[in-house]
């Protein structure tokens, strides 16, 4: 299977959700992570998520604040590629493991970093967690949510989507340096990413739109959603092409009746002024029809349309099995009560030649520290020195 990152060299020092779904995805595609613990683990371990995360790493526990833990990891750092962070600017300071040091040992470096709330500004050191830092603070946990109301916080839609932009900007990097021989610090962070991803309604308020929406006033009545008789829902997205979809869309609802309606004489007006009576049309007719009749008519024309599944039902779903966008990983800690010890886990977006890539042959992450022999043996480090480092509370073996 084509590997595009083999022979990348990964220093992983990250914890929670956000560093860990960068940096898997390197391991996904080929690269050598060295996962750096402390001595009792990181946070990413009490989710079970975490198989997810880490499957492919390779784990070395080490007392980063006594001279032989950070010389242990001074020896890895000479022969990286790239070194990965979410830790705050504060706490790699704190550890000197600050761009210019990691710089000093690796002039080559990729120092690839991942904050909540960004590299400057008065809340650069704050805690950034996915509900903070991305839904709240980057305003899609009010203005996606129904007028009066909130979202429930998702949790790690922020940390995946950022971890993805950092892996992005860390091949970017990486090819740069293959050009130039020259590293460089990329960061991203959860705040960035939400302002990123929120695009559309930071720019449209600009020209007037208000946000939170509701369904009953959408922008318009074609990108809406609509429930069905039998309790499920739609969701319709057609927002160009209004004239060659309207009077379509209103015989395929059985609604022919309104094609010579004046308020339809503009159409492209009709999408947003009259948006609202839409919406109770395409109510009553949906409500009509089933979500299987509903989805029949609607593809009947071509139009974009897609059914609103559980996220349960998204696991088994034909067209997600076909492109192996879930697959399944033994798991560390298996469901209780469930028959065998593997979970759906979902592989890579990004795909390379094959719907296979991505896919990882891999069985659950590391335990604490479970190759901190092995690693201390490649990078110089003799028996004697190791059961010493063990011994002392310096390194940690599973």
């Amino acid at each position: 299977m084509f590997k595009p990152l083999e022979g990348v060299n990964v220093v992983d020092l990250t914890l929670a959700g956000s560093g860990p779904s960068c940096t898997k995805l390197m391991t996904e595609f080929g690269a050598n992570d060295i996962w750096v613990e402390a001595l009792n683990g990181t946070s990413t371990r009490n989710v079970h998520k975490y198989d997810f995360y880490c499957t492919g790493k390779r784990a070395i526990a080490l007392n980063l604040k006594t001279p032989e833990g950070k010389e242990a990891l001074t020896r890895i750092l000479e022969k990286a590629d790239v070194f990965v962070s979410n830790y705050r600017p504060k706490g790699l300071k704190n550890l000197g493991l600050t761009y210019e040091e990691v710089k000093a040992v690796k002039p080559d470096i990729i120092y690839a970093t991942l904050t909540g709330f960004g590299e400057e500004g008065a809340e650069a050191n704050d805690a950034g967690y996915d509900p903070v830092a991305f839904w709240a603070k980057g305003g899609l946990l009010q203005d996606f949510a129904e007028k009066g109301s909130l979202l429930v916080p998702p949790i790690a839609v922020g940390d995946i989507t950022t971890g993805l932009a950092l892996f992005g900007g860390i091949c970017a990097a990486l090819y740069k340096r293959r050009l130039t021989g020259e590293g460089c610090h990329v960061f991203s962070s959860l705040l960035g990413s939400a302002a990123y991803l929120n695009h559309d309604a930071l720019i449209e308020v600009q020209y007037g739109e208000e946000y939170p929406k509701t369904r009953l006033k959408p922008r318009r009545a074609m990108l809406n959603t609509y429930q069905c008789s039998d309790g499920r829902w739609i969701t319709m997205t057609i927002t160009d092409k209004f004239e060659k979809y309207f009077h379509p869309l209103l015989k395929a609802i059985g609604r022919e009746d309104l094609i010579g309606d004046p308020r339809w004489q503009c159409i492209e007006d009709t999408m947003y002024e009259h948006a609202p009576e839409l919406v109770a049309i395409f109510d009553e007719a949906f409500a009509n029809m089933t979500q299987k009749e509903a989805l029949e008519a609607l593809h009947s024309i071509d139009a974009p349309v897609a059914p609103v599944q559980t996220t349960e039902e998204l696991i088994s779903d034909a067209q997600v099995l076909a492109n192996k966008y879930v697959y399944k990983l033994e798991a560390s800690v298996p469901p209780e009560g469930a028959g065998s010890p593997d979970i759906w886990v979902p592989a890579s977006p990004i795909k390379y030649n094959s719907v296979d890539s991505g896919v990882t042959g891999q069985t659950r992450g590391p335990r604490i520290g479970e190759h901190s022999v092995d690693i201390l043996k490649e990078y110089g480090y003799d028996d004697a020195k190791i059961r010493d480092m063990l011994d002392r509370g310096i390194a940690r073996q599973a």
